[in-house]
């Protein structure tokens, strides 16, 4: 008995050892009822290379000649139900005949993307090849690692077999090949059996890193998905602390703290995912739902200390606003603890407290922006208005996005996701789209700052720097499968630096108003005029001294009285002319009410430009995608659409607010060449996401190009307009205010205008050129940002998807 069982050990093990023996194995012959041809050959070929989006994919073809009196040919060319007697599953085949009708011809080509975060010994398939990935390298080799050679190819002549790796350096081949072409082909042929052919590929460098934060840099991966998106908010409260220690003034403090508040709320949920994955404790929280709670409560602390605060500053009804907003919070805290304890699966309240989460946010949104515009007295009209449309569209947004993860949850896994039934990951992807509320923060700062001082302080820039890239420049972005805000600390620093390089004194307040300048404009520059001519007819020999003496006394009186009017020297050493103040200065009597004014001007100019943007984004997108119907099924579709119309209608007016704001310092004594610095700055935010992108060997970003134009033909209009703004001399219809500029470009002749006109006619051929090559604009907010979590996350939203 006992040598019995020894035998039948011994007889598994040996089995064992040849089911893994690598060499071709046939299936069983009477799996195709036909029995293999008497004649057959073999062509294939296997191309291993990167294709979009840090993607590597496997594609086979395989052709496979066999005679046409082989009894399955007839199959072939009827129903191809004899395929598989030929070829492995898969693929789309087609059958042919040969020239001469003798053959008939079977080929295959099928396509398998190449996993770099499979378990050590698991692969893909494609046709007759396969791949695994061990140890950094993948292994490439004839024949299917699962399955059998088909039937039909006992026998077979193997003609030509081909392994390209156009992108990869080959550390091992073998059997050694019969042919080494240029750009990594190898090519063995004419072989009477199948080659055990085995090529080894080393994983890039990009490759081996995305494997490695995958698969063992899990806490890097957290961290840095944290300070991607967390990084230019702390560095703005950094400023904020700054700003807060030095200022004398109460109202400018109290504003600070709040938005201090708004960014804690922002990045609160992204910091206790961060916190519980890096300390192994977010899954046991999560069975007791404590980061659902916490997320309540990041939004309800804010939200009652912003109505407190509307009580105490006299607000109607601020009383009952405090008791329905502790009423709504605990109503929230209600349904969460009903949740936990309904024993029904997926009823009403798996989604309620997310609803009432979501309603909770745009509540507490509402209060902080409510409650930083009353620092000094009554709400603003502007930001009244702003609420009114604002507030509700943010109210259909969260709940849309709510619906949208339910609905498209349950057709596609068949379970609710975590951003429907979670509050905690329905905040984490709101939390992305909550910048507007930093902007019309920092644009209440700027406020405060513009009511004291009439020129633009070191602070005050800052705080523009920080508006201009929290509402134009995209900073979430990843590289190489590692999310880093590389646009975002690039527009940081760009910008600063340009300001610093091109900065030039602030010409002194001529003591005037804007029409009285404008009016003194016109005057002087027909003083000019005619000192010229007199001059020009003196030197002629026209006019005699004593004539010329008695004409030009005058102008040249009234030209002194006129510069000494508004300050400058009446002997004109200082270089400067009447107009070169005015276009200096700006229409405003502030930098305050310049940027005010070239907001709402980039709000109507850049209108058909959102729309062109936003069309184009919604078209296709980074990943390939045919257009907003089809992002729309995928889960995180919603939130980048909503980013994206938030961003598309967002970047021009607070770009033109930054180009009003600073309009005194930007160089340029004509007003279209002081867009040029934002746009530069812009330019090289965005184009270093597209260089390290092109570099590493990613994706490639498209449409950084048209966008810069965009912002570019944006700015040169608008500041145009404020050029015909500050020479206006009486009320009048467009016509009236552009003649004045238009006099002053001298259109039509050598000067400035024919600067301004090549370069719109550049900026409108690039987008032209762009629209007939096919335009992919980047979308505005990165959705594979909520993908890279920690494995402990993912296993707390598997949970809550159960």
């Amino acid at each position: 008995m006992r040598r019995l069982t020894t035998a039948v050990v011994l007889g598994a093990a040996v089995l064992g050892l040849l089911s893994l023996n690598p060499g071709p194995a046939l299936a069983d012959g009477m799996d195709c009822g036909f029995g293999p041809p008497r004649s057959s050959w073999v062509e294939t070929s296997v191309t291993v290379a990167e294709r979009g989006h840090d993607t590597s994919v496997m594609t086979s073809t395989t052709r496979v000649g066999v005679p046409r009196d082989w009894p399955g040919a007839a199959a072939l060319l009827g129903d191809g139900s004899a395929v598989g007697c030929l070829l492995p599953d898969g693929g789309t085949p087609s059958v042919t005949m040969s020239a001469d009708g003798t053959e008939v011809v079977v080929q295959s080509t099928q396509e398998s993307r190449l996993d770099l975060y499979d378990i050590q010994g698991g692969g893909e398939s494609a046709g007759l090849w396969s791949s695994r990935e061990s140890g950094g390298t993948r292994l490439v080799a004839l024949l299917p690692a699962f399955g059998a050679m088909p039937p039909g190819l006992a026998g077979a002549r193997w003609r030509t077999v081909a392994v390209k790796t156009p992108e990869s350096r080959v550390r091992t081949v073998t059997p050694l090949p019969s042919e080494v072409l240029p750009g990594g082909t190898y090519v063995w042929r004419d072989g009477a059996a199948p080659p055990r052919v085995e090529v080894v590929l080393p994983l890039s460098a990009r490759a081996a890193f995305q494997r490695w934060t995958e698969l063992r840099g899990q806490d890097v991966l957290t961290v840095a998905t944290y300070l991607g998106f967390a990084l230019p908010y702390l560095l703005l409260a950094g400023l904020l602390v700054l700003l807060r220690r030095r200022s004398a003034d109460r109202d400018e403090r109290v504003l600070i703290r709040i938005t201090l508040g708004a960014l804690v709320m922002i990045t609160a949920v992204e910091t206790v995912l961060v916190v519980g994955a890096l300390t192994g404790t977010l899954f046991l929280a999560g069975v007791f739902h404590v980061p659902d709670t916490l997320a309540i409560l990041v939004v309800a602390a804010p939200l009652c200390l912003a109505v407190w605060g509307l009580a105490r500053t006299g607000l109607r009804r601020g009383g009952p606003m405090l008791a329905g907003a502790v009423l709504a919070v605990a109503a929230g805290l209600a349904l969460l603890a009903a949740q936990a304890l309904y024993a029904e699966p997926w009823g009403p309240l798996w989604v309620a407290s997310a609803v009432a989460t979501a309603l909770l946010l745009t509540g507490a949104a509402w209060a902080i922006a409510v409650r930083a515009a009353r620092v000094r007295g009554r709400t603003p009209r502007a930001v009244r208005v702003l609420l009114c449309w604002s507030v509700p569209g943010l109210a259909l947004l969260t709940l849309a996005y709510v619906a949208h993860a339910a609905v498209v949850g349950l057709r596609t896994t068949g379970f609710l996701p975590g951003a429907a039934t979670s509050p905690f990951f329905l905040l984490r992807g709101l939390s992305y789209l909550m910048w507007p509320l930093v902007v019309l923060l920092l644009l209440l700062l700027l406020r405060l700052h513009g009511r004291r001082t009439d020129s633009v302080g070191p602070s005050a820039v800052w705080l523009l720097v920080f508006l201009f890239v929290v509402g134009t420049i995209r900073w979430f972005n990843t590289y190489a499968g590692m999310p880093f805000s590389l646009a975002g600390l690039v527009g940081l620093a760009a910008l600063p630096l340009l300001l610093r390089l091109t900065r030039r004194a602030e010409v002194a307040d001529p003591g005037v108003s804007r029409r009285r300048l404008a009016m003194i404009v016109d005057e002087y520059r027909d003083l000019e005029q005619r000192e010229k001519g007199l001059r020009r007819r003196w030197a002629a020999g026209e006019i005699d001294d004593a004539e010329h003496t008695k004409e030009i006394g005058p102008v040249a009186d009234r030209i002194r009285r006129l510069r000494m009017e508004i300050g400058l020297d009446p002997d004109r050493e200082d270089g400067l002319s009447p107009l070169d103040v005015a276009l200096s200065r700006g229409p405003g009597v502030s930098w305050w009410a310049n940027a005010r004014l070239a907001a709402r001007y980039a709000s109507y100019v850049g209108a058909p430009a959102a729309v062109f943007l936003i069309w184009a984004t919604w078209s296709t997108d980074s990943r390939g995608h045919d257009g907003w119907l089809d992002r729309l099924t995928d889960p995180n579709g919603f939130y980048g659409l909503a980013g994206d119309l938030i961003g598309g209608l967002l970047i021009w007016p607070v770009a033109g607010f930054v180009l009003g704001a600073l309009w005194r310092r930007l160089p340029g004594r004509r007003g279209y060449l002081k867009g040029v610095v934002p746009v530069l700055a812009y330019a090289a935010a965005t184009g270093a996401h597209a260089v390290l992108n092109n570099v590493i060997g990613q994706a490639p970003v498209r449409g950084s190009l048209v966008r810069v134009l965009l912002l570019f033909l944006v700015l040169t209009v608008v500041a145009v307009l404020m050029d015909a703004r500050t020479l206006q001399t009486r009320p009048g219809g467009l016509a009236s205010r552009l003649t004045p500029v238009a006099v002053v470009y001298r259109l039509g002749t050598a000067g400035s205008g024919i600067a301004l006109i090549v370069a719109q006619a550049a900026a409108i051929l690039g987008l032209w050129s762009q629209l007939r090559n096919g335009i992919d604009i980047t979308s505005q907010v990165d959705t594979s940002a909520q993908a890279p979590i920690s494995a402990d996350a993912q296993v707390l939203m598997g949970r809550v998807d159960r």
